[in-house]
């Protein structure tokens, strides 16, 4: 299996982010840090960010209490990320506090993430499908629990099992990604987010992952570096989460191709690629 890097994806819940409530003897209650990040470095290993509170100027701060699970790490003041790992597949919850040296807490700062893993250190080139000529392989396998992201052809005897979307341009018009379900009714039905992102690679930051309730899309119009929001459906029923970055590599009409790498989510319904 190839080495694998895992995808940018964030899911913040802050409990008492950036208040600066009187506590006992009209003292400020401490701050936990804000604005925390996730970016999966392989597929057990997360690096968390986040910024600083303004108390972590003062001397009397001593640094932050970093947890998960049963885990628990002090790091210092002068941390702004630490890497959480190794974990098990699944959704994860980190915990920030505050820390100072009395030993007095904030309240914490959480990030919720779940490992997925990242095809991006080659391509999948997936070509333009042309009723006509039936050659190429204008289709794509995401991925699942146990396989890889891979190209599929229209004639291959298993794509009604494996396609969950194909490379499309009526006509020459601008290349589109399309449902398998568009060709037939019986095959894997895709569904694309309304929210895109520019990007030059996988790791565009998000506030979080986009809704469930932006999946309605069946087609999507293809733009040069840019990051799709995919929802694919398996044989039993399974529902895989997908990132997929799109590169387009020229060509012409009918013969063009797209430069495709995926994070993708091997937790069945799980939304974060």
């Amino acid at each position: 299996m190839m080495k694998t890097v895992l995808a940018v994806a964030f899911a913040i819940i802050c409990a008492g982010c950036g208040n600066n409530l009187a506590g006992p003897a009209g003292t400020p209650v401490l701050r936990p840090p804000s604005a925390l990040t996730a970016l999966s470095l392989d597929s057990t290993h997360v690096l968390v960010g986040w910024t600083a509170p303004a108390d972590a100027a003062d001397t009397t701060f001593r640094g932050y209490i970093f947890s998960w699970g049963t885990t628990v790490d002090t790091l210092p003041r002068t941390a702004v990320q630490f890497t959480a790992g190794p974990l098990a597949p699944g959704a994860v919850t980190f915990s920030i506090r505050s820390l100072l040296r009395s030993g007095q807490l904030s309240d914490a700062a959480q990030i919720t993430w779940a490992p997925a893993w990242r095809f991006d250190a080659s391509a999948v080139i997936v070509t333009e499908y042309n009723s006509a000529l039936q050659t190429g392989l204008p289709g794509l396998d995401a991925g699942t629990a146990t396989t890889n992201p891979h190209a599929v052809g229209f004639a291959d005897v298993n794509a009604d099992s494996t396609l969950d979307f194909y490379l499309y341009g009526p006509g020459g018009s601008s290349l589109q990604l399309v449902s398998a379900s568009i060709y037939n009714p019986g095959w894997h039905q895709t569904l694309f987010s309304t929210v895109s992102t520019p990007s030059a690679d996988l790791n565009a930051p998000l506030a979080a992952f986009p809704g469930d309730n932006t999946f309605t899309q069946t087609t999507v119009t293809l733009s040069d570096n840019t990051i799709y929001y995919v929802k694919t459906t398996g044989n039993a029923g399974e529902i895989y989460y997908v990132r997929i970055h799109v590169r387009l590599l020229g060509g012409s009409y009918p013969s063009r191709s797209a430069d495709i790498r995926i994070s993708l989510q091997r937790v069945s319904r799980l939304p974060y690629a």
